[in-house]
């Protein structure tokens, strides 16, 4: 065992103490610093998407007017709720209602403008904030309408305007904002006289050039069909104030699991993360195995091309090398989550008074659940499987273009999985989810993914039960191939493989 574990440290420190890892470290935590600083950037400097309304009726661009500063103020309460949360302790409880992080809906942004909007929360939470906490800021406005009578003065037909309009929506002239330089319109919303709902109302018309930002496109279809529930509204003899005060009732709702008793019964964040942290997991799964598997590939590839394998075989025996490596390259697929796993218990430690607790939350349900252990169980039943094919695969090609051939196969059955994953994690305990486990290659990321749903217990050891079998006998023909193949000074063909698995010795 003493050869197996040197070969195992050696291939350890080979990849661990190597610039590109080392960098690697450094650099994942300062990436998601510098992702979060770019998303905030972004957030900040979002351009501002100039349009245009012709009405011919005269009735609805104050409906549009409205619903784009509803859309604005949710998205104010929104930024709030996180200002609030990172910036004054335990938010939920010290601020008062309706300033305190909740639900974003139409009742709460009623409840947030009587009570003095955003200068009363500032107020209120003034006392409250961490030492050194920056001001609240507004976030920019997204779409600014345009006066329609500076470009359609003298249009009196829908048919006229599209044609003053095009130039402006095609770039090739621009509109001036707050006295900067001209730009071209974003979109132009064109409503007819008779525009109305019944097989009698003609439809309105949204013209853009931009086809993927369709932020705008839906606002303007909510704001017509506010208006036009408005105008039934009042055809029943009701009043504006009225809409406005049912469009702000939201039901009181909460959810409960069956599984427990009625005083534990409401769900928690803790519940939700326990629901969504295997599938995360199993990504994780997927990724570590499919990287150092290729690493397993190419290393072997390069000790075979190399003549290395060959002094390596001179004082170990070829299983002894297969083991190392094999050992060896697993610590590699452990580190990396390990470091990232000590790095979110810091960070659980340090924001644990913060009163933003996702990362604490996660790292309790972590460690609280058997999760970690079922995650450690199935890695290396995945590692075992996976790594052994890498392995072959590395011991039969003298270069990567040699393993090419065998990679394609390996990299379907690999990613088979991913587009019915989704009904895994919808349906956990459905035929697909069952299918899968019962598929040896892929039972660690189907019971992975069934974790938190509590599968049928025979359902889970079964398949278990066959993958070992499969890891088990997987292991014997792989092993053979790479003892067999190794020390071959040319690659053997893809019809000779079959006869190297059947081989029992060199």
């Amino acid at each position: 065992m003493k050869q197996v574990f040197l070969i195992a440290l050696r291939e350890y420190k080979q990849y661990v103490l190597s610039r590109g890892f080392l960098i690697f470290l450094l650099m994942f935590p300062v990436s998601l610093v510098a992702l979060t600083a770019a998303m905030g950037l972004v957030e900040r400097n979002k351009p501002v998407r100039p349009f245009v309304v012709y009405d011919q009726s005269g009735h609805y661009a104050d409906d549009i007017d409205r619903e784009i500063e509803r859309r604005y103020l949710f998205g104010a309460i929104r930024a709030w709720d996180l200002y609030a949360s990172a910036s004054t302790p335990d938010a939920g409880q010290a601020l008062p209602a309706p300033f305190a992080p909740a639900r974003v809906n139409d009742a709460r942004l009623k409840a947030f403008e009587t009570a003095g909007g955003f200068d009363a929360a500032r107020q209120a939470a003034a006392p409250l904030l961490r030492e050194g906490a920056p001001a609240f800021e507004m976030p920019r406005q997204q779409f600014e309408r345009i006066d329609a009578d500076t470009l359609l003065r003298n249009v009196s037909s829908l048919e006229e305007a599209e044609e003053v309009l095009r130039p402006y929506l095609l770039g090739e002239r621009g509109v001036v904002r707050d006295g900067g330089e001209p730009e071209p319109l974003f979109a132009a919303v064109l409503v007819p006289a008779d525009f109305g709902a019944g097989e009698g109302g003609a439809p309105a018309q949204y013209w853009s050039r931009n086809l993927t930002d369709t932020a705008l496109e839906d606002l303007i279809g909510d704001a017509l069909t506010s208006a036009l529930k408005r105008e039934a509204i009042a055809e029943m003899g009701l009043s504006e104030e009225a809409l406005d005060d049912v469009a702000a009732i939201s039901a009181p709702f909460s959810s409960y699991r069956p599984d427990r008793e009625a005083e534990e019964a409401q769900l928690s964040l803790k519940d939700r993360i326990e629901t969504g942290l295997p599938a995360a997991l199993t990504y994780m799964l997927l990724v570590i195995i499919f990287g150092v598997g290729n690493l397993l590939l190419t290393n072997t590839i390069e000790e075979r091309s190399n003549k290395i394998v060959e002094i390596l075989l001179s004082s170990v025996t070829a299983e002894q090398l297969m083991m190392g490596k094999l050992i060896g390259i697993a610590a590699v697929g452990l580190t990396m989550p390990a470091i990232f796993l000590f790095g979110g218990l810091a960070a659980s430690a340090t924001i644990a008074s913060t009163g933003d607790n996702f990362i604490a939350a996660a790292m309790g349900t972590l460690f609280g659940s058997p999760l970690l252990l079922i995650y450690l169980f199935y890695f290396f039943c995945a590692y075992a499987i996976f790594a052994m094919i890498f392995l072959a695969i590395g011991a039969v090609s003298n270069s990567l273009q040699d393993a090419q051939s065998y990679m394609g196969p390996v990299m379907i059955l690999v990613f088979a999985p991913l587009p019915f994953m989704i009904m895994v994690f919808q349906n956990p305990n459905g035929f697909i989810a069952s299918l899968l486990t019962w598929i040896p290659i892929y039972t660690p990321y189907a019971v992975m993914m069934r974790a938190a749903a509590d599968p049928p217990l025979w359902e889970v050891l079964g398949a278990t039960a066959l993958m070992l079998a499969f890891a088990a006998l997987l292991a014997i023909f792989m092993g053979r191939i790479f003892r067999n193949a190794i020390l071959q000074a040319s690659p053997p063909k893809a019809r000779e493989v079959w006869r190297l698995a059947r081989k029992e010795g060199v």
